[in-house]
């Protein structure tokens, strides 16, 4: 044996106390691996009774892998894992939250006095046309304003001309949700757990220079 593998037994000899610490949390990591397996083993379980369902969306149904995340998901966030399944759509091979659910989770989020106000600015119908969210923060008691969306910024953007774009069939709804998502992602992005909104991934997806996404298993 050489002199390194003898040092933690020289040192445990030298000092009793550090080596029981030492062992303490070998066991301690131990056990917590044992708990995490335990953990995945029924996770995956679960997945696969969810993925039997027909009353899930469409994503999930007979996809374990798909539901596995949801689950995890919902797990942390402390909610039904069907509520995340019905509002966690998957948009080019990536998971993005729905417009609206973006909005429940800011206005859930606990960080606020209240819900949301969408501010509506200038002529409707026109590129002046322009929407932000404001709310009050909870523990300073200070006036947030969000960035201000407008139908001008979408068409330089490229959202408001691509084909089928919803911008062009319900613009006041689109406006309210990309201020509610610009929001979220700059004052509680840790909502969105670091997921784009469905119209958002759509928007990227369908630039005229976004590079072919392949299809992949969330």
């Amino acid at each position: 044996m050489n002199d390194k593998m003898m040092e933690p037994l020289e040192q445990g000899l030298q000092d009793p106390a550090a080596a029981a610490l030492t062992m303490q949390d070998t066991l301690a990591q131990a056990k917590s691996l044992a708990e995490n397996i335990t953990l995945l083993n029924t996770i995956s379980k679960l997945a696969n009774k969810y993925a039997n369902s027909t009353m899930i969306p469409r994503d999930y149904q007979r996809n374990p892998d798909n539901c596995f995340v949801a689950i995890e998901l919902a797990g942390r966030m402390g909610v039904s894992p069907t509520l995340v399944m019905q509002n966690l759509v998957v948009v080019q091979g990536r998971p993005a939250w729905s417009g609206q659910s973006c909005i429940a989770l800011v206005n859930g989020c606990g960080k606020f006095t209240h819900d949301l106000d969408f501010v509506f600015e200038g002529t409707p119908g026109n590129d002046d046309w322009s929407c932000h969210c404001e709310t009050i923060r909870k523990s300073d008691g200070k006036h947030l304003i969000g960035t201000s969306i407008s139908i001008q910024l979408a068409k330089t953007e490229g959202w408001f001309g691509k084909s089928g774009s919803k911008w062009q069939t319900i613009p006041q709804q689109m406006l309210m949700y990309r201020a509610a998502s610009w929001f979220a992602r700059t004052y509680c992005p840790e909502v969105l757990m670091g997921f784009s909104t469905a119209d958002e991934a759509e928007d990227i997806a369908s630039a005229p220079d976004a590079a072919p996404k392949k299809r992949i298993v969330v």
